[in-house]
């Protein structure tokens, strides 16, 4: 019997934020990269922390402390940026630390609105080596206001 491998969809980043654990999918990630300054960025949605320039590209910097309600703090060197795409742009992630890459294939995986209802922008809810993890779904992850204001203050930052 021929062994299934992984899809790019069964597999998930992992990374910290204060302790917790938390992922997006690998196929939304792009690259990891050091911390970085971050620029102001004026007239953007409260969920933004600013900007970043990578390679000439301009990219907003998503804060998920806010997002997660978790207790704000200066970006440290020993911080990693996740580059990630949306779907409609693509998006920096702050986060503590990447811990890898875990396929999914063989976890058993609980969607988030059958045990979450109220979390619209998480995919799902693994156990891996007895950690919770929260998958979240980037293309839902920015509410329709806040990514109109920041189609706006992008818009603005380009002129």
């Amino acid at each position: 019997m021929a062994e299934l491998l992984p899809t790019i969809e069964d597999q998930i980043v992992v990374f910290t934020l204060d302790e917790l654990k938390y992922a997006i999918p690998l196929h939304s990630v792009k690259r990891v990269i050091h911390a970085v300054e971050i620029r102001f960025l004026p007239e953007a949605p409260e969920i933004i922390s600013g900007i970043i320039n990578v390679q000439g590209q301009i990219i907003p910097v998503v804060n998920l402390r806010e997002r997660f309600a978790l207790a704000d703090r200066e970006i440290s060197l020993d911080d990693q940026i996740i580059i990630a795409d949306t779907g409609k742009r693509q998006i920096a992630i702050v986060v503590d630390s990447v811990s890898g890459v875990n396929d999914l294939a063989q976890v058993p995986m609980k969607e988030a609105g059958k045990i979450l209802p109220y979390a619209k922008n998480m995919k799902g809810v693994a156990i891996i080596n007895d950690e919770l993890i929260l998958i979240y779904n980037l293309e839902k992850f920015l509410s329709l206001d806040e990514e109109k204001l920041l189609e706006k203050a992008m818009k603005t930052k380009k002129k």
